[in-house]
């Protein structure tokens, strides 16, 4: 199926009705940035685009029969909710086709407009992946097309069934693609010419890098400078799953004799890692600060927190793990490394993150297969340079350099046992589906939409400072920022006027200099994102108070100034959406119940702050908010090594990262019965 014959483009249910669907992934801002990317691509190309809408009769008699079951309405003729977003309008001369059942084919002009055009491919965006999309593939198949879904323009209410769907349908000749990928199939220029000089590894395994092919199914996976954009900084090739099953293989022989060392050995060795990472500090500092744009002063405090994530390990594991139930009955409890983990992990903490999860898998016995972010290959290369260069025997630990679909190829590894993953909630979901399906622990922190209250007594003139960098540092990508800020009505006019005044005085620019707090968001995608979740918020009543587009004088790279927003409902998008960007939400409640059911009222857990010093609110506060961390500090959250980081709700499956806690994933607790008391076994 490489090459695309005769491709016509349909955008299938991507309406007002659908887009605004409670839990829809990834958000609707997201989704339809995205659609509109793929469709003035596919426009700019000359392929035929066709919308496919759905569409119900004021009366209700043609809604489809679980519509009428639930009496629920969607998309009726003469709505605003039938008309898809701006961005997505179609042109003249742009099939539009109304169905009224899943499948796109339930359109009775479809099929007829597909033969004038001649179409032989079709191509798949829009919603919903398990439900539509899904039966218009198949339909599609069934009716001589091939088939290609858009995996970065098609979305779902449903993400654990989408991605059952999307393993389903790749089992049955449909094939998925970026936009990106797409595109340049289609024929697009890419965006600048190769350069030897920026490709980076396939992956280690074996007791060496590994280059990779260049056959025709290779993924590339291209990051742009943050800084400048017309940079590329590295062209990443991505594992197809057999090749990540060869490192996975690879890994879990090395375990064997891993597992096998003394704990003595392997945390001296881990000590050796240590001092590797804070030797070459410098170094790995620059390299976050170009590959990933993040402020030179975060970098270093990254790379203490990593060796200090690695000092805890040591600690934790050197301690005793056997458990005397009873030596009368020759009964005891000792913990055994899990086996081979498959590591999945994000860009914007790409040391701190990976040296979190890698440092207690080691020191437990376990062999580690890690794919990390393609937005910092080189960061990821050194790391685990530092670890061989500190003895780590060949192959205890493999890397994969890829996208999502290597990731699925990791999880599906038969040599992986057990998984830890740091991102999304989608791809949490998307990997729960998949460690559901294969029977495999996960582990998993999945972000969090924060939000702090901040109570009447506040000081906020001293603490506004401390404040801003909270929502705001190293613009807003960090899982652990406060996005939402929830106050008591009565604090309102003086909280806006001393924040406003801090974010004006935040240091905006280049992430080289020391002195700078605020850098570029990762790509000139993700300020595409946040410019489209404004948008939306905006027609959704909210006022921008400060921000809301780039900074003029740093046009050049992807920054994109530090905004405010404030007039939304609680239930708007904004409010209720990670846009993991430099904006946050100013929401007055009208008393201390209110704050509290606004801070609880999203799917995420994982960080709520309170501001003031009224022991009885601070003790309500305290018993209702549901987070897995809570935090009366001001600024932003300095991540302890030896406290449980991780969150409730959708912000975290499985035991908590870090301290005591890894041992609950790391290892598995064994029941040995009539054993010799003080024997090994």
């Amino acid at each position: 199926m490489a090459h695309v014959r005769h491709p016509a483009l349909l955008i299938v249910d991507l309406q007002e009705d659908f887009l605004n669907r409670e839990g829809l992934a990834p958000p609707r801002s997201t989704l339809t940035a995205q659609a509109a990317e793929l469709l003035e691509g596919c426009r700019e190309l000359g392929v035929p685009v066709l919308h496919v809408h759905t569409r119900v009769r004021p009366d209700g008699t043609d809604r489809m029969s679980h519509w009428k079951l639930r009496d629920f309405w969607a998309c009726v003729e003469g709505t605003p909710g039938v008309l898809p977003p701006a961005a997505l309008r179609p042109r003249a001369g742009e099939s539009v086709c109304p169905k009224r059942h899943y499948s796109a084919f339930s359109a009775s002009t479809l099929e007829p407009a597909l033969e004038a055009l001649g179409a032989k491919t079709l191509l798949l965006a829009g919603v919903y992946l398990h439900a539509c999309v899904r039966a218009t593939a198949l339909d599609a198949c069934a009716k001589g097309y091939d088939v290609w879904i858009v995996e970065d323009a098609v979305g779902s209410t449903e993400p654990v069934h989408a991605e059952i769907t999307r393993s389903y349908l790749a089992e049955r000749s449909v094939g998925f693609l970026t936009t990106a990928e797409l595109l340049a199939r289609l024929g697009r220029k890419r965006a600048a010419p190769a350069s030897p000089a920026a490709r980076v590894p396939l992956a280690c395994f074996g007791g060496r890098w590994r280059e990779a092919d260049e056959s025709e199914a290779r993924r590339w996976l291209r990051h742009f400078q943050p800084t400048r954009i017309d940079e590329l900084v590295a062209e990443v090739p991505a594992a197809r799953p057999e090749e990540v099953a060869q490192a996975a293989a690879a890994a879990a022989a090395a375990q064997v004799g891993w597992r096998r060392r003394e704990t003595s050995e392997r945390t001296a060795l881990l000590g050796g890692f240590a001092r590797q990472l804070s030797a070459q500090g410098d170094e790995i500092a620059s390299l976050l600060t170009s590959e990933i744009g993040k402020p030179r002063a975060e970098a270093v405090a990254e790379i203490r927190r990593a060796v200090a994530h690695i000092e805890t390990a040591v600690r934790v594991a050197s301690e005793p793990l056997e458990l005397d139930l009873s030596r009368r009955d020759g009964v005891s409890v000792r913990h055994r490394p899990v086996g081979t983990v498959g590591l999945i992990t994000p860009w914007n903490n790409p040391v701190g993150i990976p040296v979190g999860k890698i440092a207690p898998a080691l020191a437990f016995g376990n062999s580690v297969v890690w794919k990390p972010a393609q937005q910092a290959p080189r960061t990821a290369m050194r790391v685990l340079d530092c670890l061989l260069e500190a003895g780590l025997p060949a192959d205890v630990v493999t890397l994969v350099f890829g996208d999502a679909e290597t990731a699925r190829g990791l999880i599906a590894a038969p040599a992986v046992v057990a998984v830890s993953v740091t991102g999304s909630l989608q791809t949490g979901r998307s990997a729960a589906a998949l460690c559901a399906h294969f029977a495999k622990p996960l582990q998993a922190e999945l972000g969090g939409n924060n939000a702090a209250i901040v109570l009447a007594d506040c000081e906020v003139e001293e603490l506004a400072p401390s404040l801003a960098l909270a929502a705001f540092g190293f613009a807003g990508q960090r899982c652990t920022a406060t996005r939402r800020w929830i106050l008591e009505r009565s604090i309102e006019d003086r909280f806006l006027a001393a924040f406003l005044a801090a974010v004006d005085e935040l240091r905006v620019g280049d992430p080289a200099a020391i002195t700078t707090q605020i850098g570029p968001l990762i790509s000139s995608q993700q300020c595409g994102r946040v410019a489209a979740a404004l948008e939306l918020a905006v027609a959704e009543g909210g006022r921008i108070l400060c921000g809301g587009s780039p900074p003029p004088d740093l046009d050049a790279g992807c920054y994109f100034a530090p905004t405010v927003v404030a007039g939304l409902p609680p239930r708007a998008h904004l409010v209720r959406e990670e846009t993991f960007g430099p904006v946050a939400v100013v929401l007055p409640a009208a008393d201390l119940d209110e704050a509290i059911r606004f801070a609880n009222d999203v799917e995420q857990g994982l960080v709520a702050s309170v501001y003031g010093s009224d022991p009885a609110a601070r003790a309500r506060c305290a018993e209702a908010l549901e987070a897995g961390i809570l935090s009366f500090a001001p600024g932003m959250l300095a991540v302890h090594p030896e406290a449980p980081f991780g969150g409730w709700k959708a912000s975290g499956i499985g035991p908590p990262e870090h301290g005591v806690w890894d041992r609950e994933f790391y290892t598995r607790p064994q029941a040995v019965y009539g054993a010799s008391p003080g024997s090994e076994v």
